[in-house]
């Protein structure tokens, strides 16, 4: 299960994700999220496949196990535009899509039969939509926080200097993913922790 064995308290909140490589997860940190939204720690970014919430440990033991039979060699990636999700005008996430092409789709689909095989509960009620979150906006119930962040928005498309805005090309590296790992999420005070399970390296294509 690579550097440490999971225990049972481990396995609540877990997921499936990509990790990126070291150069792509340098580029990542390096776009602008504007003032208002916290990052997600470099070492935490990652795109998910598949949440599965709780699992049994000697459930979990045994998809840590199989994890590396869905791997296939994967081909660099193509980003798209940095994104507000859900919206500009009411934004919750800071996000870079990625294409589905280029395998990702294909390992997606791997990835949630080798679940399902297993017996196990997968979140499957959203299209997957291949994407790494940046940043996140602290929820607020005041009714001024939309229109701030949009006149936030817009000062960072009209940025002329500094990182990349809105709408432009994101990164400067061609992006690659370097390990599938097996994680668990802990919710904290400052936003969820995740913890790798298990991770199988990802052979470039």
């Amino acid at each position: 299960m690579g550097e440490r064995e999971a225990i049972d308290d481990d396995w609540h909140r877990c997921f499936i994700a990509l990790v990126p490589d070291a150069a792509t997860r340098d580029a990542l940190a390096a776009l602008s999220v504007g003032p208002a939204a916290r990052r997600v720690p470099i070492d935490q970014l990652h795109m998910t496949l598949a949440f599965l919430g709780s699992v049994a440990p000697s459930t979990g033991a045994l998809l840590a196990r199989q994890l590396g039979s869905v791997v296939e060699p994967l081909a660099a990636q193509h980003a798209e535009p940095r994104e507000y999700w859900p919206s500009a005008a009411h934004p919750r996430l800071v996000v870079v899509p990625f294409a589905a092409g280029d395998g990702l789709a294909e390992l997606e689909v791997r990835v949630r039969e080798l679940v399902g095989a297993l017996g196990l509960p997968v979140d499957d009620h959203r299209p997957f939509r291949p994407h790494i979150t940046l940043a996140r906006f602290a929820r607020s119930p005041r009714p001024s926080r939309s229109s701030t962040l949009a006149r936030e928005a817009s000062v960072e498309r009209a940025s002329p200097r500094g990182a990349l805005p809105l709408g432009e090309a994101t990164l400067e590296v061609v992006p690659r993913f370097a390990t599938l790992t097996l994680y668990s999420s802990t919710l904290a005070r400052h936003g969820a922790r995740y913890r790798a399970l298990a991770s199988v390296p990802v052979p470039e294509g």
